[in-house]
């Protein structure tokens, strides 16, 4: 899936985690702490990409990419998209928290993370829809996906994402929303 598809997939599973699910009262410093989080969770599987869209929105991104790059065992869609991927990168997230001086991230650290692992998660489980799947259980080489034939997949950043998958994650999305503000009234 493209940048673009990660970020509202990620926005839509945090959304149903914690307005529909956990029904959290929503003060502003949380809200833009939990997105912040799920952003960061969305775009990190990908980091492995050094010609990934996420590199290029960040100051420097195409340098810093080539020396992170190595780190990743087998390259794209590896380890960052595995279970393992995500212990280590929850890992690394919760050690970055723990060095923010941000009184609202100490208050809802549990939050913060799930939220950050909600996106991670919403990465990995929207990759299983292309054709390359991913390896769930890295460093065994299997690629899981959905459906099962390889060639019923959809292809990243072709037609079908862009014009059916895209709009209709945003559609949800705005259901969800919408329904937590009738709800809350």
């Amino acid at each position: 899936m493209t940048y673009k598809t990660h970020l509202s997939t990620g926005l839509l599973f945090s959304s149903v985690v914690f307005l529909l699910i956990y029904k959290i009262e929503l003060a502003p410093a949380l809200v833009f702490l939990l997105i912040i989080s799920t952003v960061l969770g969305s775009s990190a599987p990908d980091l492995d990409t050094p010609t990934g869209e996420l590199w290029d929105k960040i100051p420097g991104g195409s340098l810093i990419s080539r020396i992170v790059n190595p780190v990743f065992i087998g390259g794209h869609r590896h380890l960052s998209h595995s279970f393992i991927g995500l212990g280590i990168f929850t890992g690394l997230f919760y050690l970055l928290l723990k060095v923010i001086p941000y009184e609202p991230a100490a208050h809802n650290f549990g939050l913060i993370i799930l939220a950050y692992i909600t996106g991670h998660l919403s990465h990995i489980f929207a990759d299983l829809f292309t054709e390359a799947g991913v390896p769930l259980l890295f460093p065994l080489g299997y690629h899981f996906g959905i459906p099962p034939v390889e060639k019923m997949r959809i292809k990243t950043g072709r037609w079908f994402e862009n014009l059916i998958v895209y709009p209709a994650v945003n559609l949800v999305l705005i259901l969800v929303i919408y329904m937590y503000i009738k709800g809350a009234k």
